[in-house]
């Protein structure tokens, strides 16, 4: 079975209590921070919604899904968002583009007066962090008219794109001090903001730096479905890893497609995916 749900947002506020009639879910409210509860119908778990200020909210997902899920999104505004997963898979596709988003892997995303298709897998735990900004929002952090520019460019660089940006320590544990975050309150939220602010900083320092074109995928979802699943083979097995044969003919894809095909969609070689996990498991 497949749960579907169209949403029509007209603002980025507006997301949230969609989500929350169309998963006929538990509201908890305190004011600027929301908690949304799925029945048991839907799955465990829920979705956290934090109002910093005007234009700027957090998004906490924890949620796993009793049937598969397939939202169209309609957004007749400009939405920046920088978005990390720490586990669970999404399938995403805009303006003939598409692409899979996986554990442990972070996006920028822009776009404008578009409609989104997404798709998330039941029993997998999806956890999430967004951090979701109006383009206004964003600008303001330029502390002067010099600094603007900059930031002008990265807006522009991203506009209608899903990109994954580099993933470093420092964000990584940005993101886990707010999705574990314990403090209550104001604090809570001064808290929230001030993360946020430092993996905004972090991402648009890396982006600043030249790297390799790894973003946009041209993959049909089929071909980023298998390497998706090649991946959490991989990662299920990192004492005894496979050869990139083995997990060829186990996937059933040529060689050459999932070595090139990998790094398109993780900007890694296989070789270094199972050296990054190693490091993360220390």
């Amino acid at each position: 079975m497949t749960m579907e749900f169209h949403m029509q947002l007209s603002d980025m506020h507006d997301y949230f209590p969609q989500f929350l009639a169309s998963m006929q879910a538990t509201l908890r409210d305190r004011a600027w921070e929301q908690q949304a509860i799925a029945p048991p119908h839907i799955g465990t778990g829920g979705i956290t919604r934090l109002r910093i200020r005007p234009g700027m909210e957090i998004v906490i997902t924890d949620l796993q899904l009793e049937e598969d899920m397939k939202y169209t999104i309609r957004e007749n505004f400009q939405l920046l968002e920088l978005n990390y997963s720490l586990s669970g898979q999404t399938y995403c596709a805009w303006n003939g583009q598409e692409k899979q988003i996986v554990g442990k892997e972070g996006s920028v995303v822009f776009l404008e007066d578009e409609e989104v298709y997404l798709e998330r897998k039941a029993g997998i735990r999806n956890q999430h962090v967004e951090i979701r900004m109006s383009p206004e929002h964003f600008l303001s952090y330029s502390e002067n008219g010099e600094d603007r520019p900059v930031f002008e460019a990265f807006l522009q660089r991203h506009l209608g794109s899903v990109e994954p940006y580099d993933v470093t320590p420092a964000i990584q544990k940005c993101v886990h001090d707010m999705f574990f975050c314990t403090y209550q309150g104001p604090l809570k939220r001064l808290y929230m903001e001030s993360k946020a602010m430092e993996i905004i900083a972090l991402v648009s320092q890396g982006f600043s730096k030249p790297t390799a074109t790894h973003g946009r995928t041209h993959l049909r979802k089929q071909d980023m479905e298998i390497i998706a699943g090649v991946r959490e083979t991989i990662l299920r097995n990192l004492e005894n890893p496979y050869s990139i044969r083995q997990l060829s003919r186990l996937a059933g894809i040529n060689e050459c497609k999932l070595k090139q095909g990998f790094r398109e969609m993780y900007g890694m070689s296989i070789f270094e995916q199972v050296r990054q996990a190693r490091l993360d498991r220390l």
